[in-house]
């Protein structure tokens, strides 16, 4: 009894069923489709159609056959659960590629769009100039290539559109800091020029005040003078002792003056000190400022770079994965001729010679 013979039971309607149902397994076992090109897509999805026309049929036969005996009706419930079984199983080998591939069309789009809207979003958060710059230095040689696909046109406007609106942000800025910076600078001179003329006013305070104690004591020097003079000879002793103590006084205001002229002196250049070293250490809190914004730079590269190389090394995998699985049709397609009767080297020179389209009108499907 051959494979037909067993199969065929009691319920006479479904005998063309598993003629048919052989012939589509054995067709089944050998179809091979390439699933990434458009002509091996459509190819398996009209397999498929196919395939779930003789699942209608089958459902039809089966209600019809059902309706003459609940006993028989069982029976035409089991089988056809046991074709309609072995007909998904045919259905499941192509139906998990094909919803693969829409899988894998829609992560495409997804990914697109989303560098599409990190382009668009590019320097966005850009606040000085030193941002501006990067981000129109990073965006200028960006090239809009074919590996934008359907978005390459619009990636192309986004580009034009941010490039056009941070070079105009750049230049509102860079005038900005430029007005900022000279306001500073006038602040600074302002300020430098009031901080002299305190200082100079307290020079010439000093002095006034020495030079009128100097006139005071040498106005009682000469008081105490006239009167000593009056007294004659009685007072010359004590002439001279006021003589001696004014003289004396006038040399302290003096050197008190002189005192006080030097310590103004000295305060003014402790403050002159003192504001060299503010701009000192504001010097440097901007240059540890560009420094950090340099570092920050680096490490943006070293990202950009680290993504195009994850980028190149899922491509490779791709490319890889296609080669591997041509490699297995061209095998099975090798393994069909030569037990049709051709040698191995016949065989391979005919699969080499399709593959490379030399033979018209003849391909393998992949």
């Amino acid at each position: 009894m051959d494979v037909l013979e067993k199969e065929v039971s009691a319920v006479a309607e479904y005998r063309p069923f598993y003629a048919q149902l052989v012939e589509l397994e054995q067709k089944n076992a050998t179809l091979v489709f390439d699933y990434e090109s458009p002509k091996g897509n459509k190819e398996a999805r009209s397999h498929v159609h196919a395939l779930r026309q003789t699942k209608g049929a089958l459902e039809r036969t089966r209600k019809e056959a059902k309706a003459e005996s609940l006993r028989i009706g069982r029976a035409i419930d089991a089988e056809a659960a046991e074709i309609n079984a072995r007909i998904e199983a045919m259905i499941g080998v192509h139906q998990e590629a094909l919803e693969a591939i829409e899988q894998r069309e829609k992560q495409r789009v997804a990914d697109l769009a989303e560098r599409l809207a990190n382009l668009r979003n590019t320097g966005a958060a850009a606040v000085d100039s030193v941002d501006l710059s990067k981000a129109v230095a990073d965006l200028e040689p960006l090239v809009i290539g074919t590996d934008w696909e359907e978005f390459k046109p619009q990636a192309l406007e986004a580009k034009d559109e941010v490039l056009q609106a941070l070079r105009r942000r750049l230049a509102e800025r860079v005038e900005f800091e430029l007005r900022e910076a000279e306001l500073a600078r006038l602040r600074a001179e302002a300020a430098e020029r009031e901080r002299l003329e305190r200082e100079a006013a307290i020079v010439r305070a000093a002095e006034e005040r020495a030079r009128a104690e100097a006139a005071r004591a040498a106005e009682e020097a000469e008081a105490r003078a006239a009167a000593e003079r009056e007294a004659a000879a009685r007072r010359e002793l004590e002439l001279k002792l006021a003589a001696e103590t004014a003289e004396r006084r006038r040399v302290e205001a003096e050197q008190r003056a002189e005192q006080e002229r030097i310590d103004a002196a000295a305060r003014a250049e402790r403050q002159e000190q003192e504001a060299k070293d503010r701009a000192e250490r504001q010097a440097k809190e901007a240059a540890a400022a560009a420094e950090r914004q340099a570092a920050e730079a680096v490490r943006r590269e070293q990202e950009r770079v680290a993504a195009e190389q994850t980028a190149a090394a899922a491509e490779l995998a791709r490319r890889e994965a296609n080669k591997a699985h041509k490699g297995r049709v061209n095998r099975a397609a090798l393994a069909a001729l030569v037990a049709g009767g051709l040698t191995e080297e016949c065989a391979k020179q005919c699969i080499t010679l399709i593959a490379s389209g030399k033979v018209p009108a003849v391909s393998i499907a992949y």
